[in-house]
């Protein structure tokens, strides 16, 4: 079997936000002040729209019974458009990819990304048409839209996995606005990782993978991330354990 999961983060559109305000003499912090100011008059809430969000990093996880291969892209290493190609070359290569929270604000936000930037995949777009959505969205495998709709760090840690370390995307926000990309990539992959775990136990549930398979690639997975570096990738580790 082949899937791939991936995890974005996003961070304000500043430079849209800029121009559809009319802002040219703020800096980015005070543009932001702006844009939640008036998502929350909009909304009641700071949680900006998909069309007011950027991608500002991505981790994909290669699967398939033979190999494992963990990409990660930031604003730190690529562009914008660079990140969205590994998204639909992802797609392309694996048939099926697997999010948490992904089918809904975040393709959205990277299909109007797309457009933003002219981002051309015609390959992914045809095997979109023939053969319809490739996408599992494991929160909506959980409970369908409407029910309440629990977080990737908790859900992660109720079932045994390492959750997120304490990181957050908002957390995340206020870093970038800051100046601070370090943690982008970090919070895709451990985002990625938990996600990828969830997907093997849900696979193994539903018997697409066995338990044999799925024991196999988690010890495969154990000793590439004892080969990477990050901080993160250590505290993910102690926090697995030996489950």
């Amino acid at each position: 079997m082949r899937f791939a999961v991936f995890s974005i983060a996003t961070a304000p559109d500043i430079e849209s936000a800029r121009r559809v305000y009319q802002l040219p003499s703020l800096d980015d912090v005070s543009v932001a002040k702006v844009l939640f100011h008036r998502r929350k008059q909009e909304s009641g809430g700071e949680t900006l729209r998909w069309d007011q969000r950027a991608v500002a990093g991505i981790t994909v996880v290669h699967h398939s019974i033979d190999s494992l291969q963990i990409q990660t892209l930031s604003s730190a290493t690529a562009s914008e458009p660079e990140m969205l190609q590994a998204y639909y070359a992802a797609a392309l290569r694996n048939g099926r990819m697997v999010s948490w929270k992904g089918g809904q604000s975040d393709q959205a936000l990277m299909r109007f990304r797309t457009l933003l930037h002219e981002v051309t995949f015609p390959a992914y777009w045809q095997a979109l048409s023939e053969s319809g959505d490739p996408h599992l969205d494991l929160c909506d495998w959980f409970a369908a839209t409407g029910h309440e709709r629990p977080g990737l760090d908790e859900t992660a840690r109720r079932l045994g996995y390492p959750g997120l370390a304490g990181l957050s995307e908002e957390a995340l926000t206020e870093d970038w606005l800051n100046g601070d990309r370090s943690a982008v990539g970090a919070f895709t992959e451990l985002a990625a990782l938990n996600t990828y775990l969830l997907a093997l136990r849900v696979f193994v549930v539903t018997g697409e993978i066995s338990r044999h398979d799925s024991a196999r690639v988690a010890l495969r997975l154990r000793e590439e991330l004892r080969r990477q570096p990050g901080e993160h990738l250590a505290r993910f580790m102690a926090a697995w354990g030996d489950r």
